[in-house]
């Protein structure tokens, strides 16, 4: 086993394993200074063009002329393989055709093109395929000769006269359906809808028949001293119903008559009031207990049965209630 020259032991015979110095050479006695080694010769300068002739009888890359070391080239990815397979042609991508003994040509980058060079190329490399040869996309268009100078003179012929161009006809597109023009389109006006309002009121006339219309039962009614007249708007609110609130049903008409003075005579859904498209209104009995009369008849409507009211008509409900639509 070797020793070094720090006296360790070592089995390897270029450097200690214990200390890391270079071992004795052979011959050199123990404590000795070790000579140096001789100095390395000089390295050559590099030669223009890499070391010529290492890569001489290899197969090199046909794009960038990298030496082959598997299926696939380390720079560009050219397979190898696929490009040599039987009958596969090996394109050279504009390069010389070499192997080994030939001389390799510089690599060249490949060249860009602007998208108006590409366009062009594209035109040169498609003649002799029916199409025409590429020319100006605009030629150019003689000036029109104006009589001395006068660009509105009367010339014969110039400028041409305007064809007219016939209107489509039914058999040409094959159907009878047909638009008038626009300007032929008489736009249909919206129906006018007046503002409609009830006006309810207690009646003393209408209390007066209705008590002699009636039997004992209806002896106990009074008509009532104090009964202001309330107007409520009824355009645009589609149907309002009349009659006395319910606190059983949780039920409030639009048109209450439990409002003080109360109508005892009046149902819970007495009757209603229904807008129509037009803009008019319609009276329906909900099938009342007292019925419904209009205009100081004695005849009640017959219920669920929708009657046409005008301006000016009068509703009856209940002991003195009259209901009077006014339209403005």
């Amino acid at each position: 086993m070797a020793i070094c020259p720090s006296g360790h032991e070592s089995q390897s015979e270029d450097y200690c394993d214990y200390c890391g110095l270079a071992m004795r050479p052979a011959g050199v006695p123990f404590g000795a200074a070790v000579p140096p080694p001789p100095p390395a010769p000089p390295h050559a300068p590099p030669m223009p063009g890499g070391f010529p002739g290492a890569t001489e009888g290899l197969l090199t890359c046909p794009i960038c002329r990298t030496p082959k070391a598997g299926r696939y080239c380390e720079e560009c990815g050219y397979d190898f393989d696929l490009s040599t397979s039987p009958g596969m042609a090996v394109p050279n991508y504009g390069y010389p055709p070499h192997g080994p003994g030939q001389q390799q040509a510089p690599f060249q980058p490949p060249s860009y093109q602007t998208p108006g060079q590409q366009q062009l190329q594209g035109q040169q490399q498609v003649q002799g395929y029916g199409y025409p040869p590429p020319g100006p996309a605009y030629p150019p268009q003689p000036e029109p000769a104006y009589p001395l100078g006068d660009p509105y003179g009367a010339v014969p012929g110039y400028p041409p006269a305007e064809q007219s161009v016939p209107a489509p006809s039914v058999e040409q597109y094959g159907t009878s359906f047909h638009l008038a023009p626009p300007s032929q389109q008489v736009p249909q006006a919206e129906p006018v809808r007046s503002n409609w309002v009830a006006v309810i009121s207690a009646d003393r006339d209408y209390f007066t028949d209705m008590m002699a219309r009636s039997g004992p039962e209806a002896s106990g009614l009074f008509f009532p001293p104090y009964c202001p007249e309330r107007r409520v708007p009824i355009t645009g609110r589609g149907q309002l119903r009349i009659g006395r609130r319910s606190q059983h049903r949780g039920t409030v008409p639009e048109i209450d008559l439990s409002v003080p003075p109360e109508d005892p005579g009046a149902s819970h859904q007495h009757a209603l009031l229904a807008e129509q498209q037009d803009g008019s209104w319609v009276l329906v009995d909900q099938d009342s207990t007292n019925g419904t009369t209009m205009n100081g008849g004695s005849e009640p409507i017959a219920p669920h049965t929708a009657i046409a009211l005008n301006d000016g008509d009068r509703i009856h409900i209940g002991a003195w209630t009259t209901i009077t639509l006014h339209r403005a």
